[in-house]
């Protein structure tokens, strides 16, 4: 009898994952953009296009087998936290391994690069395969920590999550960003295959642009919000506990009208993003402080008007406070229809920002359509992020904000939701 309870159960549980699966890769592919520009440039970069399809598969079979194997359930809580913690510093060390591979392949002086890396490239074999043997185990304990405080912070229901939160580490798709070169906008975007090399991505941009007298960028993703979702682990943790739930955030809105109207105006894709964003830190950082004693971060405001940025510091650069002088500075020029004065002084600024240590490939219109959308960093200028970390502040917890915005299926709802909740306040 408990054998057939266990059987059905299993059953169920995997119904569910299938059933969230087909539902995500649905939403995905029918509230994507789908503009007549989206169209054309998905047809020119077919050949580079990602296999969702071929994720799904993979992805659900894995977590198939990890409803059976259960892995890293007989850790205790030191234990888990010194597994996370040993895995951090692999994928890091693996990260670091890679660059130094790829920095002698580059370097025009080598002759023999793959002699000269021959040893590096022993050390990534290795790491790479303590990764993959710990990375199950991980995902469990960093799945279990996230989804149980997602719950006490009252974004559960009936004492579970819904859907249930599942990532797996994984190598991200690139994304095609395609912007109008005399204004920024994200007009169209196609995620391409993850294993594309620098070369191959700037043909792709080269290619795109010409043909379409457009701004382009193919800009390496840190997440992606399909089920189960998608993550980098080459990052440092906090950023990985804040990515694990901004993600779970996308799914959880796509039972909800602002998961629904995502794609219909740039504004509500920056609404859906910051929502994410917010609820994604908080949540993230509760994790790390309840779990690895990671410091809270203290919210930085940027200022959002040229005339407020203080003067440079020379002694110490501030990265967010440079691309906010550096993106209010691009709107102008633009606005002046300085269309090619504003593309010379973006790579100016390119030039400056990796003099600091801060690799950008390229910083252009697209570059700000992408990282503009998530209207809480240096690189937005829209009035959505201070509009929702307002309402944030106005609302009594996450759970409170979270059922208030999964209501907005346009821009003008926000608005009147800060009418509201400031009318309550006074």
């Amino acid at each position: 009898m408990k054998r057939r309870y266990v059987i059905l159960f299993t059953g169920i549980v995997l119904f569910l994952m299938l059933f969230c699966a087909l539902t995500g890769a649905w939403t995905w592919q029918k509230f994507s953009p789908s503009s007549p520009i989206q169209k054309r440039i998905s047809r020119v970069v077919k050949p580079y296009r990602f296999d969702l399809v071929g994720y799904e598969a993979q992805a659900i079979l894995s977590k198939s087998g990890d409803l059976i194997t259960r892995p890293g359930r007989r850790l205790s809580s030191q234990e888990q936290k010194t597994l996370v913690e040993q895995y951090e510093a692999l994928a890091q060390q693996a990260q670091h391994l890679n660059f130094e591979i790829n920095r002698i392949y580059a370097d025009p002086d080598q002759s023999d690069p793959g002699a000269a890396s021959r040893d590096l490239q022993q050390q990534l074999v290795q790491t790479q395969a303590l990764l993959q043997d710990a990375r199950p185990m991980v995902e469990a304990i960093l799945q279990e920590q996230v989804g149980h405080t997602l719950e006490e912070m009252g974004l559960g229901m009936a004492g579970t999550l819904w859907p249930p939160l599942s990532f797996k580490f994984s190598a991200l798709p690139n994304y095609l960003v395609v912007s109008p070169r005399d204004h920024i906008e994200l007009e169209a975007g196609v995620h391409l295959r993850p294993d594309l090399t620098v070369p191959q991505k700037e043909n792709i941009e080269d290619d795109v642009a010409q043909e379409f007298d457009v701004s382009t960028l193919v800009e390496e993703l840190g997440g992606l919000g399909v089920w189960p979702t998608m993550l980098t682990d080459e990052a440092d943790l906090s950023w990985i506990l804040n990515t694990i739930a901004h993600e779970w955030l996308h799914t959880y809105m796509a039972f909800h009208p602002l998961g629904w109207h995502m794609f219909d105006s740039p504004q509500m894709d920056t609404i859906n993003e910051t929502v994410a964003t917010i609820v994604g830190e908080e949540v993230g950082s509760e994790v790390g402080w309840r779990y690895y004693g990671i410091p809270k971060p203290k919210p930085r405001p940027l200022p959002e008007k040229p005339a407020e940025l203080p003067p440079p510091d020379p002694d110490k650069f501030d990265f967010r406070l440079e691309m906010r002088r550096t993106r209010l500075n691009v709107d102008e020029l633009l606005q002046e229809g300085k269309i090619e004065e504003a593309e010379t002084y973006m790579e100016a600024r390119r030039k400056m920002f990796v003099a600091h240590g801060y690799y950008i490939r390229k910083l252009n219109q697209a570059y700000f359509a992408f990282h503009g959308t998530y209207a809480t960093t240096g690189a937005s200028t829209d009035p959505i992020g201070p509009k929702l970390r307002e309402l944030r502040n106005l609302t009594p917890d996450l759970a409170t904000f979270v059922h208030e915005v999964q209501r907005i299926g346009k821009p003008e709802d926000l608005d009147a939701l800060l009418v509201k909740w400031r009318a309550s306040a006074q």
